[in-house]
């Protein structure tokens, strides 16, 4: 018991450690559910899925040729379609049935079997889907070489070590590109997966508006902060968010290190925002701004604020309700200051990267890469 409670108190202490360099950096958070790192090349392999196997089960022995031509229709459609409205990508079309469905072409029990076997394979397919694991009957495909892998001593035990990720739905082949991962529940690099946002500063009397371009994603684990990309993510069960790879970038969150700098040149009437989340960062210089562009004109709690959206009802009609909360900037500015010649050539419409450069010893931000000075360059060159 103490020893989860001291487990538990360090957790809670390396959390709050970050979340404060967060706060430190200017940088806006939100939880955004809990994650697991999978390395995919450790824990997962390739797998094709043949549906052939699970179709030739169906019994069609008693059907007229009619009717299963017809259910082969029906079977290949559905898998298109259950395919597509599962975002899975689709290879392939369909072959090609020139059948209608013509009742009267039907005896009572090839209508019973087609439906019962449309039915069946539609279910079986969205419930793979939907629970991510290869339960029966497409137990019946996975070879021997692929349950020994999974350290599994037979099917069953391998559909509860092992989680399907679909990748590709070939149509025409009655295929399914899949990624199976095993022991996925073993993994050490889990945590929580924090949305990530750098509130940006207006600079030199607001004229110039700059932000880090940061990951917008990342998980937090007892050991370390992993940026990720969170559309390679899969949510499973409704509750853990798993991700495969990490986000290949030189940005360290916790320090801004190595993270690019944007700016823009404002006006009276700019206005900018990045995705935060389920909302926005927002960055602006008016006093109101219509958010969701429709006419209205919402008062901002400030120059940089988050907006987050909620939905309610007035008169029975849906409306957006905004909730905005204004940025808490850092005590000390995060940037350098701006060199003039690099001011002049800021857009309102268009980010310029900025790099950090040194003029006489002092950090300065240049729009050139490598800039120094000339003086800077001769003091290098006679190394004095």
């Amino acid at each position: 018991m103490r020893l989860l409670y001291l487990l538990t108190l360090f957790t809670t202490l390396t959390y709050a450690s970050i979340l404060d360099q967060f706060r430190a950096n200017g940088i806006e958070f939100e939880v955004y559910g809990e994650g697991r790192l999978i390395p995919e090349k450790q824990q997962c392999t390739p797998y094709t899925l043949d549906l052939n196997e699970f179709v030739n089960t169906f019994n069609m022995n008693n059907m007229n040729e009619y009717s299963r031509g017809l259910l082969h229709k029906r079977i290949f459609t559905s898998f298109d379609a259950i395919c597509r409205k599962f975002q899975i990508g689709v290879a392939g079309e369909p072959p090609v049935y020139n059948l209608t469905e013509d009742r009267s072409q039907m005896r009572y029990l090839d209508y019973f079997d087609y439906n019962w076997n449309s039915l069946r394979f539609e279910r079986d397919l969205k419930s793979l889907f939907l629970e991510n694991k290869i339960n029966n009957p497409f137990l019946t495909g996975v070879t021997e070489e692929t349950i020994k892998r999974a350290g599994a001593s037979d099917v069953n035990d391998f559909s509860q070590k092992t989680t399907v990720f679909p990748k590709t739905c070939n149509v025409k082949e009655m295929t399914l590109e899949t990624m199976i991962c095993f022991n996925i529940s073993d993994v050490p690099q889990s945590g929580t997966i924090y949305a990530l946002a750098h509130g940006g500063e207006f600079l030199h009397n607001e004229e110039v508006y700059a932000y880090y371009d940061i990951p917008q994603f990342a998980l937090i684990t007892t050991e370390t902060v992993i940026p990720i990309e969170l559309e390679k993510c899969k949510v499973l069960f409704g509750t853990y968010i798993y991700c495969f790879e990490e986000l290949d970038t030189q940005c360290d969150v916790r320090t801004l290190s190595d993270c690019p700098i944007f700016a823009y040149k404002t006006d009276d009437d700019f206005v900018f925002r990045r995705p935060f989340g389920i909302g926005y960062v927002y960055a602006t210089t008016e006093s109101e701004i219509d958010l969701y562009e429709n006419g209205t004109r919402q008062v901002v709690p400030g120059r940089v604020f988050v907006l987050r959206t909620n939905f309610g009802t007035e008169n029975g009609v849906t409306v957006m309700l905004p909730e905005m909360t204004p940025h808490q900037e850092p005590e000390k500015s995060q940037f350098a200051e701006l060199l003039p010649e690099s001011q002049k050539i800021l857009k309102k419409d268009t980010p310029t990267r900025l790099y950090t450069t040194q003029r006489r010893g002092v950090n300065m931000l240049s729009h050139k890469h490598y800039d120094q000075g000339t003086w800077d360059s001769l003091r290098d060159f006679f190394g004095f």
